[in-house]
Protein backbone atom coordinates (compact mmCIF):
# COMPACT_ATOMS: atom_id res chain seq x y z
CA UNK A 1 0.00 0.00 0.00
CA UNK A 2 1.89 3.58 -1.13
CA UNK A 3 1.70 6.30 1.56
CA UNK A 4 -0.36 9.01 0.11
CA UNK A 5 2.69 12.42 -0.82
CA UNK A 6 0.39 14.71 1.11
CA UNK A 7 0.50 12.86 4.42
CA UNK A 8 4.52 12.42 4.00
CA UNK A 9 4.53 16.27 3.24
CA UNK A 10 2.74 17.14 6.34
CA UNK A 11 4.54 14.75 8.88
CA UNK A 12 7.99 16.35 7.63
CA UNK A 13 6.64 20.25 7.89
CA UNK A 14 5.64 18.80 11.85
CA UNK A 15 8.58 17.64 12.46
CA UNK A 16 10.54 20.47 11.59
CA UNK A 17 8.63 22.67 13.35
CA UNK A 18 9.44 20.30 16.24
CA UNK A 19 13.30 21.14 16.08
CA UNK A 20 13.39 24.60 16.59
CA UNK A 21 10.80 24.49 19.69
CA UNK A 22 13.25 21.29 21.20
CA UNK A 23 16.49 23.51 20.74
CA UNK A 24 14.61 26.95 22.40
CA UNK A 25 13.63 24.96 25.22
CA UNK A 26 16.97 23.65 25.59
CA UNK A 27 19.05 26.97 25.25
CA UNK A 28 16.12 28.20 27.55
CA UNK A 29 17.49 25.92 30.25
CA UNK A 30 20.91 25.87 29.99
CA UNK A 31 20.84 29.97 30.23
CA UNK A 32 19.40 29.57 33.60
CA UNK A 33 21.99 32.11 35.44
CA UNK A 34 20.60 31.39 39.59
CA UNK A 35 21.52 33.89 42.20
CA UNK A 36 24.39 36.04 40.98
CA UNK A 37 25.97 39.27 41.67
CA UNK A 38 26.17 42.16 39.74
CA UNK A 39 30.51 43.33 39.66
CA UNK A 40 30.39 46.07 36.96
CA UNK A 41 29.91 46.56 33.21
CA UNK A 42 31.43 45.92 30.21
CA UNK A 43 33.46 48.44 28.90
CA UNK A 44 35.48 47.86 26.12
CA UNK A 45 35.92 45.08 24.07
CA UNK A 46 38.95 43.99 22.28
CA UNK A 47 38.48 40.95 19.80
CA UNK A 48 41.87 41.05 18.28
CA UNK A 49 43.77 39.99 22.06
CA UNK A 50 40.30 38.55 23.29
CA UNK A 51 39.89 40.80 26.06
CA UNK A 52 37.46 42.77 28.00
CA UNK A 53 37.75 46.29 30.30
CA UNK A 54 35.16 46.19 33.09
CA UNK A 55 34.35 48.92 34.50
CA UNK A 56 32.86 48.79 38.72
CA UNK A 57 31.12 50.86 40.93
CA UNK A 58 33.05 49.85 43.75
CA UNK A 59 36.47 48.02 44.12
CA UNK A 60 36.26 44.22 44.21
CA UNK A 61 38.80 42.18 45.52
CA UNK A 62 38.61 39.10 43.03
CA UNK A 63 41.42 37.02 42.39
CA UNK A 64 42.91 36.25 39.50
CA UNK A 65 40.90 32.98 37.15
CA UNK A 66 37.38 34.07 38.80
CA UNK A 67 34.91 33.08 36.15
CA UNK A 68 32.66 35.57 35.61
CA UNK A 69 29.75 35.44 33.24
CA UNK A 70 28.55 38.55 30.76
CA UNK A 71 24.51 38.86 30.15
CA UNK A 72 24.14 41.29 27.17
CA UNK A 73 20.52 43.23 26.27
CA UNK A 74 19.28 40.36 24.15
CA UNK A 75 19.80 37.75 26.61
CA UNK A 76 22.84 36.12 25.36
CA UNK A 77 25.95 34.84 27.58
CA UNK A 78 29.52 34.72 27.62
CA UNK A 79 32.51 33.72 29.71
CA UNK A 80 35.18 35.33 30.91
CA UNK A 81 38.12 34.99 33.58
CA UNK A 82 39.85 37.96 35.54
CA UNK A 83 43.40 38.47 34.65
CA UNK A 84 45.97 40.24 37.36
CA UNK A 85 46.04 43.65 35.68
CA UNK A 86 43.67 46.35 37.26
CA UNK A 87 43.75 49.90 37.93
CA UNK A 88 41.91 51.16 40.45
CA UNK A 89 37.90 50.28 39.47
CA UNK A 90 38.31 48.69 36.20
CA UNK A 91 39.27 45.33 36.26
CA UNK A 92 40.51 43.01 33.08
CA UNK A 93 39.58 39.36 31.86
CA UNK A 94 40.42 37.33 28.91
CA UNK A 95 37.14 36.29 26.95
CA UNK A 96 36.58 31.94 27.18
CA UNK A 97 33.32 31.87 25.63
CA UNK A 98 30.94 33.77 23.67
CA UNK A 99 31.58 37.14 22.58
CA UNK A 100 30.60 39.81 25.13
CA UNK A 101 29.38 43.99 24.01
CA UNK A 102 30.05 47.27 25.41
CA UNK A 103 27.21 47.56 27.93
CA UNK A 104 27.07 44.14 28.90
CA UNK A 105 26.60 43.24 32.88
CA UNK A 106 29.04 41.26 34.52
CA UNK A 107 27.96 38.95 37.14
CA UNK A 108 29.72 36.23 39.63
CA UNK A 109 27.28 33.17 40.08
CA UNK A 110 27.06 32.64 43.80
CA UNK A 111 24.99 29.67 43.61
CA UNK A 112 23.51 27.56 40.53
CA UNK A 113 19.48 28.10 39.70
CA UNK A 114 17.24 27.77 42.37
CA UNK A 115 16.92 24.04 44.43
CA UNK A 116 14.01 22.08 44.46
CA UNK A 117 11.75 22.61 47.48
CA UNK A 118 12.32 20.57 50.54
CA UNK A 119 10.38 17.56 51.44
CA UNK A 120 7.51 17.78 53.95
CA UNK A 121 8.52 16.70 57.40
CA UNK A 122 8.06 13.52 58.53
CA UNK A 123 4.98 12.75 60.83
CA UNK A 124 1.48 12.89 61.03
CA UNK A 125 1.35 16.21 59.44
CA UNK A 126 2.20 14.78 56.06
CA UNK A 127 -0.59 11.84 56.48
CA UNK A 128 -2.94 13.95 57.82
CA UNK A 129 -2.94 16.70 54.83
CA UNK A 130 -2.79 13.87 52.13
CA UNK A 131 -5.57 11.98 53.73
CA UNK A 132 -9.17 13.06 52.06
CA UNK A 133 -11.73 14.69 54.00
CA UNK A 134 -14.74 11.99 54.19
CA UNK A 135 -17.34 13.35 52.49
CA UNK A 136 -20.32 11.73 54.27
CA UNK A 137 -20.69 12.66 58.16
CA UNK A 138 -20.66 9.15 60.40
CA UNK A 139 -23.63 8.38 62.73
CA UNK A 140 -23.53 6.63 65.99
CA UNK A 141 -26.17 5.48 67.75
CA UNK A 142 -25.90 5.02 71.77
CA UNK A 143 -26.56 1.41 71.07
CA UNK A 144 -23.75 0.76 68.74
CA UNK A 145 -25.70 0.01 65.75
CA UNK A 146 -28.75 1.02 63.91
CA UNK A 147 -31.50 -0.88 63.70
CA UNK A 148 -32.72 -2.46 59.98
CA UNK A 149 -34.62 -0.27 57.91
CA UNK A 150 -37.87 -2.05 56.70
CA UNK A 151 -38.51 -2.81 53.39
CA UNK A 152 -41.30 -1.03 51.83
CA UNK A 153 -43.27 -3.06 48.63
CA UNK A 154 -44.62 -1.56 45.80
CA UNK A 155 -47.57 -3.13 44.28
CA UNK A 156 -46.81 -4.77 40.92
CA UNK A 157 -48.21 -3.97 37.87
CA UNK A 158 -47.43 -0.47 37.89
CA UNK A 159 -51.01 0.09 39.35
CA UNK A 160 -52.43 1.01 42.40
CA UNK A 161 -54.84 -1.53 43.58
CA UNK A 162 -57.93 -0.42 45.48
CA UNK A 163 -57.83 -0.94 49.29
CA UNK A 164 -59.99 -3.83 50.92
CA UNK A 165 -63.73 -3.00 51.93
CA UNK A 166 -64.31 -2.72 55.43
CA UNK A 167 -65.83 -4.49 57.61
CA UNK A 168 -69.18 -4.18 59.68
CA UNK A 169 -66.50 -3.50 63.10
CA UNK A 170 -64.93 -0.62 61.24
CA UNK A 171 -67.61 1.05 59.89
CA UNK A 172 -68.90 3.67 62.28
CA UNK A 173 -72.67 4.44 63.33
CA UNK A 174 -74.56 6.53 61.51
CA UNK A 175 -76.00 9.55 63.66
CA UNK A 176 -79.85 9.12 64.29
CA UNK A 177 -82.25 11.42 62.59
CA UNK A 178 -83.33 14.05 64.65
CA UNK A 179 -87.21 14.65 65.64
CA UNK A 180 -88.88 16.83 67.62
CA UNK A 181 -90.08 16.72 71.28
CA UNK A 182 -93.97 15.37 71.69
CA UNK A 183 -95.83 18.15 73.11
CA UNK A 184 -97.64 17.99 76.20
CA UNK A 185 -101.27 18.68 77.04
CA UNK A 186 -101.28 21.22 79.23
CA UNK A 187 -99.14 23.65 76.75
CA UNK A 188 -102.10 23.85 74.63
CA UNK A 189 -104.54 26.32 75.55
CA UNK A 190 -108.67 26.06 75.64
CA UNK A 191 -110.84 27.45 72.65
CA UNK A 192 -112.21 30.96 73.54
CA UNK A 193 -116.18 30.29 75.10
CA UNK A 194 -118.33 33.12 72.72
CA UNK A 195 -121.44 32.64 75.03
CA UNK A 196 -119.39 34.60 77.64
CA UNK A 197 -118.87 37.70 75.46
CA UNK A 198 -120.80 41.12 75.94
CA UNK A 199 -123.90 41.71 73.65
CA UNK A 200 -123.23 43.57 70.54
CA UNK A 201 -125.13 47.03 70.81
CA UNK A 202 -126.38 48.06 67.05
Amino acid sequence: MKTPFSIVIVVLAAALLALPACKSADKKKDNRTGQARLIGVIEMVNPEQNYVLINCEQRHHLPAGTELIVLDATGGKSKIVITPERKGNYLTADIKEGMPAVSSLVLLKLRESDTLPAPPAAGGTADAASAPASLSPVIESSTGSLPPIPAIEFPRGGSLSQPPPLTQDQMLPLPKPLTPPPSSPSSEEPPPDLSKLPPVVR
